[in-house]
């Protein structure tokens, strides 16, 4: 009996330049976003839009582009590609994370890296030589959830491109940056601090899709109207549909 998953390695083992970006299904996204070596890319949705499952569209489109996709998401996708690895582990340490980098997946390095609610990572304990006795040093203060966060996200030991997605329970806004809209210690504010760009999604119609993209300390943010047509999921991929019809918003 002929192997699918053979002919399926056989089929993507081609010779790819790791510094070209990550195809998503969406072009104007993909200039944006310049999923490319080295970069660490933020994203914050709003629960229950189409774009709420960016993370988990993306991870599948690439694979099926025959690029290996680390995916760690709360809910595992239908449709898994052979080449996408989905790990739905509630809590993720930052080790769990290096050492499911450093598996070959089907014989091949990972490519792309993406975590979705990425406020569930944790990073791993302190090393012996740097805990503190209160008794003896009074003046520390242990390390505050948001420090944590963004520790667990900059000691990821990676080069590949990775995106990293949290979601809002309302709509983001996009006229104001994401430090003046929450708190420091809010997970869409550390993502400021370890991604750049972090990109802010709104939806304004089925077909597009506004971005605040903001990279830091590099001054101005850039307003852009992406085109995002909702998708479609089919068996080999990701798709957008040329359909804009309410009942396609409410499947996104």
């Amino acid at each position: 009996m002929t192997s699918t998953i053979g002919s399926f390695d056989e089929q993507f083992r081609t010779s790819r330049d790791p510094r070209d970006p990550i195809p998503t299904p969406w072009e104007s996204f993909s200039a944006i976003a310049e999923l490319i070596y080295r970069h660490k890319v933020g994203v914050v949705v709003e629960h229950g839009t189409p774009e709420a499952s960016l993370g988990t569209d993306l991870a599948v489109y690439a694979a099926g582009a025959g690029i290996p996709t680390l995916l760690y998401t709360p809910r595992r996708p239908p449709e898994v590609p052979p080449l996408l690895l989905v790990d739905t582990h509630p809590a993720p340490t930052t080790s769990r994370i290096d050492e499911r980098l450093q598996a070959p997946h089907r014989g091949r390095e990972f490519e792309f890296l993406v975590v979705e609610c990425y406020e569930r990572m944790s990073p791993d304990a302190y090393p012996s030589v740097d805990r503190y006795d209160p008794i003896d040093d009074l003046d520390y203060e242990p390390p505050t959830p948001a420090e944590e966060l963004l520790r667990s996200v900059q000691l990821l030991r990676t080069s590949i491109p990775s995106l990293f997605t949290t979601a809002l329970p309302t709509t983001p806004d996009t006229s104001r940056s994401l430090l003046q809209t929450f708190p420091a210690d809010h997970p869409a504010s550390v993502l400021t601090d370890a991604c750049k760009p972090v990109l802010t999604l709104h939806r304004t119609d089925l077909r597009t899709v506004q971005a605040r993209v903001e990279f830091g300390s590099h001054p101005g943010p850039q307003l852009v109207t992406l085109s995002w047509p909702v998708i479609r999921r089919t068996a080999a991929a990701i798709l957008p549909t040329q359909h804009t019809d309410e009942r396609d918003a409410d499947q996104g």
